[in-house]
């Protein structure tokens, strides 16, 4: 009786969670609307401004992460699903029309867009290029800098040429098509997307027999409202089709997988990364393994001719980040100032310590996915882990760590939860203090590196989410979710 009395106690706390985490992402929501225009670059807010925010952030990710460590005590019912769903839906609609904060990087996407659409290659020629007038541009590129209003003038590294891979380019021309120019067009857009990436979600988490309220660690993490729909982020696409190619390969569907995956690829590089996982299971179905290998390597080279037939040089913006972006990144500055130290200890003066430490993350990164990939996923949960791994790992060794690069991790993070990364929910608002001290990257990334290390050799993140148990498969089924 006691036993009962103390279940229903928690499932009510529970209850009492989720219903304010919903009321609280429509008032961050409502409140990022009222004062985004204050917080703009334009707006030029002060410390005091940009501290006001991050704690309201900071609240935010806080609420969030307690409802997810109780995520399992939610009862798994269409009541809930749809509360879930309804209050994601409503903030994201909130979040559309709001300024960027202390964000520019849609300004490119506006341009590019433009240039696409307009049947030019992106890749050619640099704002700074339009900016200046270089003979080389076409007169219709400069009319449309001139239609651009201020847009071109406030591309952030206008000499440098676009980064973005092809089929964001695709996107942003669809943005201009639809809405010339406009920031909340594009968020419009972002948000159709996004109902489709929920819809593949709930697919997964049904294949893998998992609650569905599991979705709401995407649907209702504020890392994602805020740098998707108040910032307009464009990896979401990348997620979308890294979702459907993650659900068509568990239907066995593993060439319309590895085309899907492949697309995945032209909005940002990071999926290629999920491709050995996704090939291991397969080396002893030889016809099917080069089927896969074949129609996704076809896609991405297709998919690429555009950024090669543009030819390289010092102001190509692959190469430029490949070689040169550092930014919020706290373990490979920690690696990069040691081997500054080292060097300059036993004057070492030849030595290139940004790109040592380059290498060396890389090597950690090839390494952590070898050993991955030495023996095939032993079940479908487990090949989600494993995407998990090597895509947090990538992450968190990275030398540029972006806030919305976390949007990355999120998405395994509904198939297989890790309390160090959700941590992030309340400890990555802290990069826009960055510029009051240097310690704030590493306080943003360590508890959370620490964990993690902590959580793989523990398993399961300490019991919370242990997927395993017949808990949630048994209620899974029960509800019909």
């Amino acid at each position: 009786m006691q036993n009962h009395i103390n279940t229903s106690g928690r499932i009510l706390n529970s209850k009492i969670i989720w219903v304010l985490l919903g009321i609280g992402v429509i008032l961050y929501a409502l409140y990022i609307l009222f004062i985004s225009h204050t917080l703009t670059y334009d707006a030029a807010p002060t410390d005091k401004q940009k501290i006001l925010f991050v704690a309201q952030r900071i609240l935010i990710g806080i609420l969030f992460f307690i409802a997810i460590l109780n995520i399992h005590k939610l009862p798994v019912k269409e009541t809930w699903i749809a509360w879930i769903i309804f209050t994601g839906l409503f903030a994201r609609l909130i979040l559309i029309p709001s300024s960027p904060i202390l964000e520019d990087d849609f300004y490119r996407y506006l341009w590019d867009g433009a240039v696409t659409a307009n049947e030019y290659n992106p890749y050619v020629f640099s704002p700074q290029d339009v900016i200046e007038k270089d003979p080389a541009v076409p007169q219709k590129i400069l009319k449309l800098a001139d239609e651009s209003g201020n847009v071109i003038d406030k591309i952030n590294h206008p000499k440098i040429k676009t980064l973005y891979p092809t089929l964001s380019q695709i996107i942003f021309a669809l943005s201009y098509y639809l809405f010339p120019w406009s920031v909340t067009g594009w968020k419009l857009l972002m948000l159709m997307g996004d109902i489709f990436l929920l819809f593949f979600l709930i697919k997964i988490l049904r294949e893998l027999k998992l609650p569905v309220s599991f979705v709401a660690i995407y649907w209702l993490n504020p890392i994602v409202l805020h740098e998707f729909f108040n910032t307009g982020h464009y990896d979401l696409f990348a997620l979308l089709f890294t979702a459907i190619a993650i659900y068509y390969y568990l239907k066995d569907e593993f060439v319309t997988s590895s085309i899907t995956l492949a697309l995945a690829v032209g909005f940002k590089l990071w999926p290629i990364l999920i491709f050995p996982i996704l090939l291991r299971k397969l080396t002893n179905q030889k016809w099917k393994l080069v089927s896969s290998v074949f129609a996704f390597s076809i896609f991405v080279i297709v998919i690429f001719i555009p950024v090669l037939r543009a030819g390289f040089d010092q102001n190509t913006g692959f190469t430029k980040y490949a070689a040169n972006w550092i930014n919020n990144a706290a373990f490979y500055t920690i690696l990069k100032e040691s081997i500054d130290l080292f060097t300059t200890t036993f004057k070492i003066y030849y030595v290139c310590a940004d790109c040592v430490a380059r290498y060396i993350t890389g090597g950690i990164i090839l390494s952590v996915l070898l050993l991955l990939i030495k023996k095939p996923a032993s079940d479908n949960l487990n090949l989600v882990y494993k995407m998990l791994i090597i895509i947090a790992v990538s992450f968190l060794v990275s030398p540029t760590q972006f806030p919305w690069y976390v949007t990355w991790m999120i998405l395994p993070l509904v198939f297989s939860p890790k309390i160090s990364l959700l941590m992030y929910a309340f400890l990555i608002p802290l990069y826009h203090l960055n510029p009051l001290g240097g310690y704030f990257i590493y306080i943003q990334h360590i508890p959370v590196i620490l964990l993690f290390l902590y959580e793989i050799k523990k398993g399961y993140g300490f019991d919370f989410f242990n997927i395993g148990e017949e808990h949630y498969v048994s209620s899974n089924r029960k509800n019909g979710l």
